[in-house]
């Protein structure tokens, strides 16, 4: 998902190699950006034994006296929710005829994918909301986050929950305010967009719409 002009982030598996120790990294992926947005199979990367004891875990539950519990079972695989056995068939076909080199090709065309639509937003975004809101320009990924210029006062940060929920929605405009992303719910002014289905048209009229929302606000204040 990156497609930034810089070489990519080094992993931690990369980073953990500087270390005097190793086997304590754990990486967790999705096929379901980069290979179809409905194959929901999460995978993980790791040491054999940090593996095994994740896919070996029971735990332990309330049972009544002289019950027997078996053991030795795998818990996580039986008890976790799993994509379906066809899902996964064709998931794994797919990956075995692509091989590696086949699978990181696919890989750089869905990242210029997203930097084409991104690019595509940035653009709409210069385009109708310059002065109005600030951001930087992501380089993965497919949300946006820019901030809403709309402080009540000099210095201070606005709210985006009430304009993006109720206003933004009735101008018919979908974004997330930022503040449902903080733990403790507290107000920002940032608002989360995504970029990733949006045609060039629809993109540029989404971010129309929300100019007026803003100047609407603004007149309001």
């Amino acid at each position: 998902m990156y497609y930034g002009t810089k070489p990519r982030p080094p992993s931690y598996f990369t980073l953990e190699l500087e270390q005097p120790e190793v086997g304590r990294v754990l990486r967790f992926d999705s096929l379901s950006k980069i290979l179809s947005s409905g194959i929901r199979i999460g995978f993980v990367s790791g040491p054999e034994p940090l593996v095994n004891a994740m896919d070996m875990h029971v735990g332990v539950p309330l049972q009544p006296r002289n019950r027997v519990t078996l053991t030795g079972t795998s818990q996580t695989m039986t008890a976790n929710l799993q994509v379906s056995s066809l899902t996964q068939t064709i998931a794994s076909v797919l990956l075995r005829s692509w091989g590696y080199d086949g699978f990181k090709l696919h890989t750089e065309a869905v990242s210029s994918f997203y930097k084409q639509k991104r690019d595509t937003f940035e653009r709409a975004l210069r385009t109708h909301l310059d002065g109005l809101v600030e951001w930087d320009t992501p380089e993965a990924g497919m949300f946006v986050w820019f901030k809403l210029l709309i402080a009540d006062k000099p210095g201070e940060e606005g709210d985006s929950l009430d304009l993006v929920r109720h206003k933004a929605f009735e101008n018919g405009v979908l974004a997330l305010p930022g503040t449902v992303f903080l733990p403790d719910g507290r107000k920002t002014a940032y608002v989360r967009a995504s970029f990733s289905l949006l045609s060039e048209e629809d993109v540029n009229e989404a971010l129309r719409r929300l100019r007026v929302t803003v100047l609407e606000a603004r007149k309001q204040e």
